[in-house]
């Protein structure tokens, strides 16, 4: 195949690009799976979870001291109630049956009351415990928010020169026939498409080429195609 020198030059260059394009596209996935973010989102799923325990034991608590509050309110109508027919009642069987319960009434009341008491300090550790993880949560959140504002800047900044390299091969595309930037696909499926030949060393595979092909690719015409007998790219003289 008949190449000229600013087509090899070209090609060289559209090396170069893809080699720059490869790279960004890489450094972008590395931002998506930036290591210090990654454990941030994890502690910070992990204090979204520890935040909504601790909100749902103390919504827990709350509902069982409402219970407690309902179950006392209604111990101390009984009694109420039972106060009252005791001073109303001359009956002596009565007065005993309504004594017995009041006794009763007043160990459910005192019952009541210590286990409203045990809740109210278990909502104080509660409250305490929800206090606590919502301060790791928003501590975690604003240092996240931090962390991903420094890696969208850097995305930004690697996403636009993306664009002008996209634009840079495109223009070089444009310059090549089809029939080369054919050939130079398919090389560059195996590996380093163009390089330099220095001296006797290839710029692609980086190994020295034998005398006799050495020989070979220095006698070809100027204008024809040589490649490198190891790694098949082509070549620059």
């Amino acid at each position: 195949m008949k190449v000229s020198q600013n087509q090899l030059q070209d090609l060289l260059e559209l090396t170069a690009t893809d080699l720059l394009l490869t790279r960004s596209r890489l450094h972008i996935e590395e931002l998506k799976q930036d290591p210090m973010l990654l454990v941030l989102q994890a502690k910070s799923r992990q204090a979204s979870t520890d935040f909504l325990a601790a909100n749902n034991r103390m919504d827990d608590l709350k509902l069982e001291l409402s219970r407690l509050e309902t179950d006392l309110q209604l111990v101390e109508k009984r009694i109420a109630k039972d106060n009252a027919d005791l001073l109303n009642t001359s009956v002596v069987k009565n007065a005993q049956g309504i004594q017995s319960e009041l006794k009763t009434l007043a160990k459910r009341k005192s019952d009541l009351e210590d286990a409203e008491l045990a809740i109210m300090d278990a909502m104080g550790d509660a409250e305490a415990l929800v206090n606590q993880h919502k301060a790791a949560k928003a501590e975690l959140d604003a240092e996240l928010a931090k962390t991903n504002q420094r890696l969208e800047a850097e995305f930004r900044k690697i996403a636009s020169g993306l664009d002008l390299q996209t634009a840079d091969r495109k223009q070089l595309a444009e310059r090549l026939p089809h029939e080369l930037l054919e050939l130079y696909a398919q090389k560059a499926k195996r590996g380093t498409p163009v390089a330099r030949l220095s001296h006797r060393e290839c710029g692609a595979c980086r190994v020295n080429i034998g005398a006799t092909d050495l020989a070979e690719i220095s006698h070809a015409p100027a204008d024809e195609l040589v490649t490198c007998p190891e790694c098949n790219a082509i070549l620059v003289r």
